[in-house]
């Protein structure tokens, strides 16, 4: 039975360097246990990664042959020394050994500078410094709102537009004999009032997705899962609206069936439309 190790380094050509260092990472291995070298040659080869070795004894350790660095053949070296090896002017192995010294560092900091996620020293933890960017944006824009909802929503038309909004505040209410002229009490606990935010209709072509879940299911749960979070420190009002334009089903006695949304039998068609949300987000630190 092949070992883990040996199916790696049967497959290696098919990795890329993130994969390959999590699937290290997974096996143990630390980082000081991986040594990059370049692989020597004078033609431009079909994988990034050439090869890689396990190696127990005398210490344990990982060597990654990458078609990057020094002895590559994009290395920046001059053909002097390639010429050199060549007609054996200098002791080609000690070369190598001096080279793949220098080789390893450049080709490790050419790798986590291209993929930061790896550079902890940098960015200690990579998924908060992805959230800190993405809140640099604005999000009360509705370009901004399109974009994000268009990513989490791949499969609808989404459309964002300005709305007049309603946003419901709590009073103090009236009491006889303690009310003051002049206060904010007034009658009833709540108040609707009139406010700016923007309002995002989903459109879909069918009631439920390619995996057989209701559209309306499917929306709340992306929501709570990746729209939320991001919004949960923008100080915005949002209500946001599928409209579904097909109608393969009537309105009926069950938690999935709209009254007021859903077609009556033998009424005239027009498309769904299904509050999703509304509600407020407040700002951070307020």
């Amino acid at each position: 039975m092949m070992t883990l190790e040996t199916k790696i380094a049967k497959k290696i050509h098919s990795f890329d360097p993130v994969s390959l260092l999590h699937l290290l990472d997974f096996l143990g291995y630390r980082p000081e246990e991986i040594l990059f070298k370049s692989h020597m040659s004078t033609s431009s080869q079909s994988s990034l990664i050439q090869g890689i070795e396990f190696h127990q004894e005398p210490v344990r350790q990982v060597i990654i042959s990458v078609n990057l660095g020094l002895l590559s053949a994009q290395s920046p070296l001059p053909s002097y020394f390639l010429k050199k090896m060549d007609k054996g002017s200098i002791d080609t192995l000690c070369f190598i050994d001096f080279i793949e010294y220098f080789d390893h560092f450049l080709i490790l900091n050419y790798l986590i500078n291209l993929y930061p996620e790896l550079n902890t020293k940098i960015h200690a933890d990579w998924e908060l410094t992805k959230r800190r960017y993405l809140l640099m944006l604005d999000f009360k824009s509705c370009s901004t709102l399109h974009w994000l909802f268009q990513l989490a929503y791949p499969e609808l038309e989404v459309r964002v537009e300005k709305a007049m909004l309603q946003r419901v505040l709590q009073t103090n209410r009236i009491c006889l004999g303690e009310t003051i002229l002049g206060t904010d009490a007034m009658f009833g606990e709540e108040k609707a009032v009139p406010i700016y935010g923007r309002q995002i209709t989903l459109f879909s072509e069918d009631e439920l997705t390619d995996s057989g879940e209701p559209w309306p299911r499917e929306i709340k749960k992306r929501l709570d899962d990746l729209v939320f979070p991001i919004l949960s420190s923008v100080g915005i009002d949002l209500e946001i609206v599928l409209t579904i334009r097909a109608q393969k089903s009537w309105v009926k006695l069950s938690c999935e069936s709209y009254l007021g949304y859903d077609n009556m039998q033998g009424g005239k068609a027009s498309y769904r439309r299904i509050r999703i949300f509304r509600g407020q987000f407040r700002e951070a630190g307020c």
